[in-house]
């Protein structure tokens, strides 16, 4: 199958398995007429949201303003007219425009990252989205990227040299149980999260702060001291923090902080 069928069948078979989404978000060899005009035409409500090609390759045309143009050369136009913005935010220039691709009314938006560097296209079929909101979502394909490239390169993605279907399948499954693992493991040991991974867990969990671990690391000197001194935790405690104004001031932050 081409690649533009296997992911038509792909996304088919998750809606037949109840999976709901709001956008299809692909790369630039994905983008297409094809996959378009497949993703506006299902019963669940979602949208399409991928890059596109501008550069000398760039040479899929859309129509805008009664012609039909490549993405270069409605550049050229919106950049005759002034349109381009710039965002301190995102530290980009961008631009946007309405065309019609694949019998389709989308929003093509043009992001550059400095004044002299080359352009770069993004496509969306929800013509409500801004171009903050479009570069928002869009962003999330990059934890995907990072997924992939960590697991083929520390994990042995795709290199199992099995014939067999079923291994290959099996293979692929045990990388993704190991990646998952690891970055719970990560996730615990570096007070970090992976992309939105663990969105759910990091919801639920509570994450020491530094703050609390020096608490908890005073209150084990104390009752070392308290041992080997054969005296009541708390009237250590009491002289520490009466003779020492650091040791107040984290005892009264780490009492607010328990507090709120």
């Amino acid at each position: 199958m081409s690649k533009i069928d296997l992911t038509i069948e792909m996304i088919r078979r998750a809606i037949k398995h109840r999976i709901r989404f709001r956008y299809v978000l692909v790369d630039s060899w994905f983008t297409c007429a094809k996959i378009v005009k497949f993703i506006l035409s299902r019963h669940i409500k979602c949208d399409y949201i991928g890059m596109i090609k501008v550069g000398e390759e760039g040479k899929t045309k859309y129509h805008f303003e009664r012609k039909d143009l490549t993405a270069p050369a409605i550049i050229k136009k919106l950049n005759k007219r002034g349109e381009k913005k710039y965002s301190r935010k995102l530290r980009c220039w961008y631009m946007s425009a309405d065309v019609v691709f694949a019998d389709t009314h989308v929003r093509l938006f043009f992001i550059r990252r400095s004044k002299r560097g080359p352009w770069s296209g993004l496509l969306t079929t929800d013509l409500s989205l801004g171009f903050f909101e479009a570069y928002r979502i869009y962003s999330r394909r990059w934890s995907q990227e990072v997924i992939f490239k960590e697991s083929k390169g520390l994990l042995g993605l795709g290199r199992c040299q099995s014939a067999n279907f079923a291994a290959q399948i099996a293979s692929t499954s045990l990388v993704a149980l190991q990646y998952n693992i690891l970055s719970a493991v990560k996730r615990f040991m570096d007070y970090e999260t992976i992309g939105e991974l663990f969105r759910q867990v990091n919801q639920d969990s509570h994450e020491l702060t530094i703050s609390e671990r020096i608490w908890q690391a005073i209150l084990e000197l104390v009752a070392a001291i308290a041992k080997v001194f054969s005296i009541d935790d708390e009237e250590v405690m009491d002289a520490l923090v009466n003779e020492s104004e650091e040791l107040a001031q984290i005892c009264e932050l780490y009492q607010c902080k328990m507090a709120s």
